[in-house]
């Protein structure tokens, strides 16, 4: 069922990395006996006033080790999607939310992604249970990570940033330090 040769991508905006994202990359290595790579995107077709890509390198540079940070989305043609990163990238595990994964066939090139890609999807603590009769009937291959997900979002930080407020239990003491010693969400 796991190909343990497949290295594992886990792409978003990370704006900004939280305790979250790093649990879930390590639950990951574990379960799969695989490497998490992070791959911030540095714009995103469905976000809008993201965090300058430099700021979120240098906060994931803070928490993880460089080589487990791919920059290759920087070397491709706006706008960036994914099938462009993993015709460079090859067959792999790629991490994402469960909302992302209920929305893929919106996504370029779907046919192509279900034949590179093997989903590890993560769970939300506020959905009770999701239906994806859908996507396993369109043949995407996949797993619902049972992971005890932590109760936090990047938008919560943003918003907490903005208001002055402790980042503790969301993000490591470093990314907070950047975080106001930047300025970044006020």
């Amino acid at each position: 069922m796991y190909n343990i040769s497949m290295n594992c991508y886990f792409f978003g905006t990370f704006d900004p990395v939280h305790l979250g994202h790093i649990e879930i990359a390590k639950y990951v290595e574990e379960k799969f006996s695989t490497k998490v790579f992070f791959v911030p995107t540095p714009s995103s077709p469905e976000k809008f006033g993201q965090t300058d890509v430099q700021d979120r390198i240098n906060m994931l540079e803070l928490v993880l080790n460089k080589e487990k940070i791919s920059k290759i989305e920087l070397e491709i043609e706006p706008p960036n999607y994914t099938y462009k990163t993993i015709e460079k990238l090859g067959k792999s595990y790629f991490i994402l939310g469960y909302d992302q994964f209920l929305n893929i066939e919106n996504w370029k090139k779907t046919e192509y992604l279900k034949e590179m890609l093997h989903f590890l999807v993560i769970p939300r603590r506020s959905v009770s249970k999701v239906d994806f009769t859908r996507q396993k009937e369109l043949g995407y291959n996949f797993n619902i990570l049972d992971f005890p997900m932590m109760n936090v979002s990047s938008t919560e930080i943003r918003e907490k940033a903005k208001a002055g407020k402790s980042l503790a239990g969301l993000v490591d003491k470093k990314v907070e330090k950047y975080i106001y010693e930047k300025r970044l969400y006020s």
